[in-house]
């Protein structure tokens, strides 16, 4: 309940913005605007969302619905986007497991950027010899493992693929593949071009797949940030309005959410209205 109250509050502070809305004189004496002096609000500086739907405005009962609606199913989407910040964790663990697993052939390094979160540089010879594999991708999954449903329908997954290239260093068969997907399996179409579009950069620091592994790790991090960002402006608001409108609606500060759960009257006085 307490992170659905963060999530709320915030989610009010994004939607609440006088900075662009033209100022009380500039609206009154503007003999353009059809807008009358008795439709500004004494409240100028802060505005509602009005996330509720008309049938659930001034009705407690269906507020309360609408509220349930939206705390559980939105419950349901944050705890999927919060579950993967432990498995990226998780995912960077076995990276750094895999930091000074063997073989490798040494020499200079690529230089592999800092975002994409690897423990160590990547050399130029351990890459090379994972992209001189002679395999299709579609030979990859037809000889491989297929540990789960999707590898069973013809997509390349991260076991075929470390299968496929026995003998190379782990974690440049890891990065290689990350370069080709943001997760543990591929579709074997997309796989192929992006394994050909590496392969064809011979440049000495490899730009080509060090762009891709980029683009792919920034993909799935910022994935994960974009839903959490929509949850809370859209659940989070809609949360607050209709906890309002069932449990307190006469409270006086329900005009101007969030900051009068704060500077008055506060939410302390939210018993004094419960109903």
């Amino acid at each position: 309940m307490f992170l659905w109250l963060v999530l709320a509050v915030l989610a009010h502070l994004l939607s609440i913005t006088n900075g662009f809305a033209p100022q009380p004189s500039t609206v009154l004496f503007n003999p353009s605007t059809r807008i009358r002096p008795s439709s500004i609000s004494d409240t100028s500086t802060t505005s509602t969302l009005n996330a509720l739907p008309d049938y659930a405005t001034g009705d407690i009962e269906a507020a309360r619905g609408f509220f349930y609606i939206w705390f559980f199913g939105g419950s349901g989407g944050v705890g999927v986007a919060l579950r993967q910040f432990p498995q990226q964790y998780a995912n960077f663990k076995k990276l750094s497991a895999m930091s000074d697993d063997g073989p490798t052939l040494g020499g200079p390094t690529v230089g592999i950027s800092p975002f994409c979160l690897y423990p160590r540089d990547l050399t130029k010879a351990d890459i090379d010899k994972v992209l001189s594999n002679k395999l299709t991708v579609e030979e990859m999954v037809k000889k491989g493992p297929k540990p789960n449903y999707l590898s069973e329908k013809g997509y390349l997954c991260y076991p075929s693929f470390l299968d496929a290239n026995k003998g190379c260093n782990p974690l440049t068969v890891r990065a290689i593949f990350d370069a080709l997907s943001t997760g543990d399996n591929v579709s074997p179409d997309v796989a192929q071009v992006k394994l050909d579009k590496i392969k064809q950069d011979m440049s000495d620091d490899r730009s080509v797949f060090k762009s891709e592994l980029l683009k792919t790790k920034f993909v799935g991090f910022s994935s994960i940030a974009f839903l959490l960002f929509l949850l809370g402006p859209i659940v989070g608001a809609t949360c607050l309005e209709s906890l309002a409108a069932g449990w307190f609606p006469e409270w006086p500060g329900n005009g101007y959410l969030p900051w009068s759960l704060l500077f008055g009257p506060g939410f302390w006085t939210i018993p004094n209205y419960w109903v």
